[in-house]
C-alpha cells in the first residue's frame, strides 16, 4: 500500500479463548475428536429461557416501535428504569441520561476505550479478560497495563501494587475493576472496592467497572456496584442482558455514568462518546 493502513495497536488484539477455536478445527479436520467446551452462553450451556421473557418478546414483536430506530441512547422507558434501580439504592443517584444503550459490552468496552486520548491509559486486572486488555492496548498501540490479582489472597486485587504502578505511570488515567471477576470468579468485597476509589480520588483518575456478572453470585455473598462505593470520583459501570436473563444474542448492553459533572475532562470524554452513539442512530431497539 502507498502508505502503511495498519492501526499501530493492532497487534494487541488478541482472544486466546475464541482463537483456540481455529486450532482445534484444524485438528479435526486430522480426525480427532474434539470436546468443546462453552464460550460465555448460558442457553448452550443448557439454561433455559424463561417463558415470561419469550411471552414478553412475542408481545412486543406486535408493536411496529419494536421494528424501529430507537432514542440514540436507547428506549426513554428503559433508561427511566435502570436510572431508577440505581437511585432507590440510594448511595449515587443519577438522571436517564447517564444511562446509555450498546449493542452487547463489547460494542460498549470498544468505545470507551476507543475514544479516550491514546496517552491515556486504563490499567486492568491480570488475569486479564481479553475484551478489556485488548481493547485498552489497541487504543494505547502497547501492550496492556495490568495489576495483580493475589491468588494467595483469593485472587483479591495487590492494593499496593495497583498504586505503585499508578505512582510511577503518569500516564495511568483509570482503572478497571470487573466484579464479579472474569477470569477468576472474585467478588471483591466492600472495603477492597473503598481502597481502589480513595486510590482513584488520591491521583485524579476515573473507575471503571464491568458488572456483566453482578447479578451472578452464590453461598449468600453480598456484592457491592461501583454505584456504592463511588461517592464523588467520575465512573462507569458496564452492564448487560446476557447472563442472568439469559440473552446473550440480544447484544444488549448498557454503562450507567456516575459523577460526570464532577471533572471536565471526564465530562468531555463522555460527550463524545455520545456524539459517537449519534452517528450510529440507535442500539437495537427490540431487548430494550
Amino acid at each position: 500500500m502507498r502508505k502503511n493502513i495498519v492501526h499501530r495497536g493492532a497487534e494487541a488484539l488478541t482472544y486466546e479463548i475464541r482463537g483456540i477455536i481455529n486450532v482445534a478445527n484444524e485438528i479435526k479436520k486430522l480426525g480427532m475428536d474434539i470436546t468443546w467446551e462453552n464460550i460465555g452462553d448460558p442457553v448452550q450451556k443448557g439454561e433455559k429461557v424463561p417463558h415470561w421473557i419469550k411471552e414478553l418478546v412475542q408481545k412486543k414483536l406486535e408493536d411496529d416501535s419494536s421494528w424501529g430506530y430507537c432514542a440514540t441512547k436507547g428506549v426513554d422507558e428503559a433508561r427511566e428504569f435502570l436510572k431508577n434501580e440505581v437511585n432507590k439504592r440510594g448511595k449515587t443517584q443519577i438522571t436517564s441520561d447517564d444511562i446509555v444503550f450498546f449493542n452487547g459490552l463489547g460494542d460498549a468496552v470498544s468505545k470507551v476505550y476507543g475514544f479516550l486520548n491514546q496517552n491515556a491509559r486504563v490499567i486492568g486486572p491480570s488475569p486479564a479478560y481479553p475484551t478489556h486488555s485488548s481493547a485498552e492496548g489497541a487504543h494505547a498501540g502497547d501492550v496492556p497495563l495490568t495489576y495483580e490479582l493475589d491468588p494467595k489472597n483469593n485472587w483479591l486485587p495487590d492494593l499496593e501494587d495497583l498504586e505503585n504502578k499508578i505512582k510511577f505511570n503518569p500516564n495511568i488515567t483509570g482503572i478497571l475493576i470487573i466484579n464479579p471477576d472474569n477470569p477468576t470468579g472474585v467478588i471483591y468485597p466492600k472495603e477492597h472496592l473503598e481502597k481502589i476509589v480513595e486510590i482513584a480520588k488520591k491521583y485524579n483518575l476515573f473507575i471503571i467497572a464491568d458488572e456483566i456478572y453482578i447479578k451472578i453470585h452464590y453461598n449468600g455473598k453480598d456484592i457491592s456496584l461501583l454505584s456504592d462505593v463511588i461517592e464523588d470520583i467520575p465512573g462507569i459501570a458496564m452492564k448487560g442482558l446476557s447472563k442472568e436473563v439469559p440473552w446473550p444474542g440480544a447484544r444488549c448492553g448498557w454503562i450507567e455514568i456516575y459523577n460526570k459533572e464532577k471533572d471536565a475532562s471526564f465530562s468531555k470524554y463522555i460527550d463524545t462518546i455520545n456524539k459517537a452513539k449519534m452517528l450510529e442512530v440507535c442500539s437495537t431497539t427490540l431487548p430494550q
